[in-house]
């Protein structure tokens, strides 16, 4: 499956948006004291997310789509970084 990943900043923090064919998907990031945080829909709350959000097509697929933002935001931003998915957030350790 064929996936985009844009990162935009603003300030301290920006917005990282997931594209695939279906649609997309935002996510909000800020630097934290060792890295950066996105944070994320907990598991529980992943699907209620989804749908509120018009993207129905995410549902069920949490940890593979946060597998891929995370693996295209150490391409393009954090090459160096170590990755940690975490209920509430992914974190980019630099």
């Amino acid at each position: 499956m064929t996936c985009k990943v844009e990162i935009g900043q603003s300030g301290r923090g920006g917005t990282i948006i997931y594209f695939e064919a279906a649609g997309s998907l935002s996510f909000d990031w800020e630097f934290a004291t060792n890295g950066v945080d996105m944070f994320v829909a907990t598991p529980e709350q992943w699907d209620a997310n989804c749908r509120s959000r018009n993207a129905s097509w995410a549902e069920g697929r949490p940890q593979e789509i946060l597998e891929r933002v995370a693996e295209e935001v150490c391409k393009q931003k954090a090459t160096s970084s170590v990755v940690t998915i975490d209920d509430n957030w992914v974190h980019f350790a630099f």
